[in-house]
């Protein structure tokens, strides 16, 4: 996986640009040299059409995105369309074949696993819950789709998010982060939201058995104020690779500046 997410004593540093954002140009083409890894966040350049309709011409300007991301940056991008979260409406059939297309135009692709659910209801949630063999099948899907990506040349982060007060256990999050490595992902991604010091404790213990027990990189991360030293954090807390700030605005709770990052972590030779 070249030098991103193989050494242990740091994290990579990610940083997360908006193309729908003024000035992304800038940003992008003046990106910190400790700046390892961009994010693209596809769905905000889809912010001020309301939804990603799935289209030719869709397709066709996400692939140009990236493109012209990657002339730029001089650096691996990684090309994401958040939906856990985010604020462009999108469909299942769409999102699959929207990763398809970025596949060959980025270094690495964001999957959502539980993306067989988009816009799933409710009561829909609850019966996938109950069904064993609907599980199956959606991680099936899943990774057919990682294996499509690594067959045009792209890494896959696996992710989920979770918005709600969370994590409830350990071996809830490293159960997770095991099913992502087994669903193919080169780096098993998970996000949750603490609000208590409980939870952040079950957070910072799970990812110390990560270390340990997930056989690939993994991003574990506390989004919102009380989840900062997940996102200090380094390998040996199961946090591999972690999301900055460097002069644009963050694109989760609780991101750090990058020059917080780098009192902890100084630049070596």
């Amino acid at each position: 996986m070249s030098a991103l997410f193989a050494d242990w004593r740091r994290p990579t540093f990610i940083t997360s640009l908006n193309p729908g954002l003024l000035g992304y140009d800038r940003l992008l083409a003046d990106l910190h040299p400790r700046i390892e890894l961009v994010e693209i966040r596809l769905d905000g350049a889809w912010a001020a059409n309301g939804a990603f309709m799935g289209k030719k011409e869709d397709f066709a300007r996400a692939e140009a995105i990236m493109k012209h991301a990657r002339s730029l940056a001089h650096r691996p991008v990684l090309a994401t369309f958040r939906t856990e979260g985010g604020q462009v409406p999108i469909s299942q059939d769409a999102y699959e074949n929207l990763l398809k297309h970025l596949g060959t135009v980025s270094d690495f692709v964001d999957v959502e696993s539980n993306y067989p659910l988009i816009g799933a209801t409710a009561e829909t949630l609850v019966q996938v819950a109950a069904n064993p063999q609907i599980q199956e099948d959606n991680a099936k899907r899943v990774s057919k789709l990682v294996a499509e990506l690594h067959r045009g040349g792209a890494k896959v982060i696996l992710s989920r998010h979770f918005w709600e007060p969370s994590p409830e256990s350990v071996e809830a999050v490293v159960d997770l982060l095991k099913l992502h490595a087994a669903l193919g992902a080169d780096v098993a991604k998970a996000a949750y939201t603490p609000t208590t010091p409980a939870e952040l404790a079950t957070l910072q213990q799970a990812g110390r058995l990560a270390y340990e027990l997930v056989h690939i990189p993994t991003i574990l991360i506390g989004m919102g104020a009380l989840g900062k030293p997940t996102r200090l954090a380094g390998p040996q807390a199961g946090n591999w690779g972690t999301f900055v700030t460097v002069g644009g605005p963050a694109s989760a709770p609780g991101q750090l500046p990058l020059a917080e990052l780098e009192l902890r972590y100084p630049s070596v030779g």
